[in-house]
């Protein structure tokens, strides 16, 4: 009997995954899933105000997905920066150098945009929050 792959609440807005079941289920369902499984992949999409972030790990020493999904993202800038800085420390440490590095790009572009999505989904909290 398969156990399910477990799951991680890192904040109260921030939630990892490595359960591959759910991880499919939700690329299928916004369209989003690889054709390639012999490469890398760095998959983003949002979910009304949650931000998803798949990463593939192609090597067969650590084959499979992950999926981080900060929930309402463009207020909880902070948990995408503490998200950029976990990504920074297992870079240094050399894990996954290159998927790492396109996912913490990938997070540093949302949270540069974070303002313009917080106006877009939030038009009445637009001007109370200030970037960081």
């Amino acid at each position: 009997m398969k156990t399910h792959a477990p799951a991680w609440d890192l904040t109260p807005n921030l939630y990892l995954t490595r359960n591959e079941s759910e991880i499919i289920d939700c690329l299928v369902d916004h369209h989003e899933m690889p054709v390639e499984f012999d490469e890398n992949h760095v998959i983003s999409f949002f979910n009304d105000t949650d931000l998803h972030l798949v990463l593939y790990f192609s090597k067969q020493e650590d084959r499979g997905f992950q999926m981080y999904v900060i929930k309402d993202f463009s207020i909880h800038v902070d948990d995408m920066i503490l998200l950029r800085e976990l990504f920074g420390r297992l870079i240094t440490d050399g894990f996954s150098v290159l998927v790492l590095q396109k996912a913490q790009y990938r997070i540093d572009h949302i949270i540069s945009m974070s303002k313009t999505f917080r106006a877009m989904l939030h038009k009445d909290l637009a001007d109370h929050f200030e970037d960081n």
